[in-house]
C-alpha cells in the first residue's frame, strides 16, 4: 500500500485532485540544540548534553483539475481544510500500514506553481514543535516487585528516547527508587506506599499524585533534568525498595524519528 498523510483529519492523498509525491525534509534524526562551552586557555571545547531541537516536515505535493475553473476550486477545498491555525494532529500510515502521530502546523505561505491550466504542484511546510512521531498503541510494562533489588530489562521498540510517561507505584513499597541502568536516570519517591495505594508519576508533566494527593514534595530524581529517559532498544532497569510485595507500571508511546 502506498505511504498515506493527514493534517488535523484531511486526508492529502486525494488521488484524484492532490497527492503528496516526495517528502523533501523530516524524516530521520532532527537536529540538536545546544552548543558546546569555548573554555578560555584550553584545547577545543567542553562537551555539554544537548536535546532534539523542533523539525520541519516539508512535503512536495501536486494538485489538479479537469480545468482552470476546477482546479481552483480543489485549492480553496484544500486551503480551507488545511488554513486553520494552531496545532494539528499529523498522522503518517506507512507501506507496512503502521500509523504515527505528530503535533504540528502550517508555518510558511503556500506557493502553487501552475504548469497547465489544470495542473499545479507546491511545498506544504509543517512545523513539530515535539520533532517526534508517535505510535498509536500504548507500550506497558508491568513488574511485580518480588525482590529488591528488582532487576529486569525493557525494550523501547521506538527508534528515539521515551522521556513522556506514567510510572504506577503500587504498594506495598517503601523509598522505591526507579533507575535506569543504561542511562544513568533515577526516580525516587521518598515516602511508603502501603498495600491497596497507588502513587501515579507523570514524567512530562512532572506530577506526583497519591489519590488526588499532590505528592511532588517527596520526589528525588537525577541524572538528567527529565524524570526518566528510555533509550531505544534494550533497558537495564532496576528499582529498589525497603518492601517488597508492590509493582512498578511503566506506560508511554513510543516516539519514532
Amino acid at each position: 500500500m502506498p505511504e498515506n498523510w493527514t493534517f488535523n483529519g484531511f486526508s492529502l492523498s486525494s488521488r484524484g485532485k492532490w497527492d503528496v509525491e516526495a517528502v523533501i525534509e523530516g524524516i530521520g534524526i532532527p537536529k540538536f540544540r545546544g552548543n558546546d562551552l569555548r573554555v578560555p586557555f584550553q584545547h577545543g571545547n567542553r562537551w555539554i548534553k544537548k536535546r532534539f531541537d523542533s523539525r520541519k516536515v516539508v512535503l512536495s505535493m501536486w494538485i489538479k483539475g479537469t480545468d482552470r475553473a476546477d482546479l481552483d476550486d480543489h485549492i480553496d477545498t484544500f486551503l480551507t481544510a488545511i488554513g486553520k491555525p494552531g496545532l494539528h494532529t499529523l498522522s503518517r500510515t506507512l507501506r507496512s500500514g503502521e500509523t504515527r502521530l505528530a503535533q504540528a502546523e502550517v508555518c510558511s505561505e503556500i506557493h502553487f506553481v501552475r504548469k497547465n491550466p489544470g495542473y499545479a504542484k507546491f511545498a506544504l511546510e509543517l512545523e513539530l514543535p515535539d520533532p517526534f512521531f508517535y505510535a498509536t498503541g500504548q507500550t506497558t510494562d508491568t513488574r511485580t516487585v518480588a525482590s529488591s533489588p528488582l532487576v529486569w530489562t525493557h525494550v523501547n521498540a521506538g527508534s528515539a528516547p521515551a522521556t513522556s510517561m506514567v510510572i504506577t507505584l503500587e504498594g506495598p513499597l517503601s523509598n522505591p527508587i526507579l533507575k535506569n541502568l543504561s542511562t544513568g536516570v533515577w526516580l525516587q519517591y521518598v515516602g511508603t506506599i502501603l498495600n491497596g495505594e497507588a502513587v501515579v508519576l507523570d514524567t512530562k508533566c512532572f506530577t506526583c499524585l497519591q489519590g488526588d494527593q499532590n505528592m511532588i514534595s517527596i520526589v528525588k530524581h537525577g541524572g538528567d533534568a527529565y524524570w526518566m529517559i528510555l533509550d531505544a532498544g534494550d533497558n537495564s532497569m532496576e528499582l529498589e525498595s525497603e518492601t517488597t510485595g508492590g509493582s512498578v507500571t511503566i506506560q508511554y508511546y513510543p516516539a519514532f524519528f
